[in-house]
């Protein structure tokens, strides 16, 4: 256990009083270390805050049609839905060439597959927002203090 304290000025040191009476030390350190840990925790809004920024990396990872990963950021379904419109008004039912949300080009990549991967991301981010959701008012009322223990759908 250690017997320094810091002074008003920034300074470290050894309280004599408290050196000479180990119990004290030990229940005075602890109480110490119990307010910079409650210093240190985050604060509701910013709990929320994180919660929200952790869904979104969960929308990001995106789903994998038939070996090709789709990824759910929004500037990709953005992508996405453009492409699906453009190949449906125009009556074509292949692309000619894809690109994949991992870099990878595809020839002839089926626009079924685009919209069931659109679908898809859709899906799972109708399901992320009512996790996060769930796990919002548990934050709000206090239940949930470490987001370690979210689990994601």
């Amino acid at each position: 256990m250690s017997k320094y304290y810091e002074s008003v000025n920034g300074q470290w040191f050894v309280n004599p009083i408290l050196e000479n009476h180990a119990g004290l030390v030990e229940r005075t350190e602890a109480e110490f270390n119990a307010g910079v840990a409650a210093q240190n925790a985050p604060t509701t809004d910013q709990l929320l805050q994180q919660l929200t920024q952790a869904r979104k990396e969960q929308e990001t990872q995106g789903v994998t049609i038939n070996g090709i990963r789709y990824a759910g950021d929004p500037g990709n379904r953005q992508a996405l839905q453009e492409a699906i419109a453009f190949m449906e008004d125009a009556g074509l039912t292949e692309f000619e060439g894809f690109k994949d949300s991992d870099n990878q080009f595809h020839i002839d990549h089926p626009v079924a597959d685009a919209v069931d991967a659109y679908r898809a991301i859709g899906m799972r981010r109708v399901a992320l927002i009512a996790a996060e959701g769930e796990y919002a008012a548990q934050i709000t009322a206090g239940t949930l203090t470490d987001l370690s223990e979210v689990v994601w759908p």
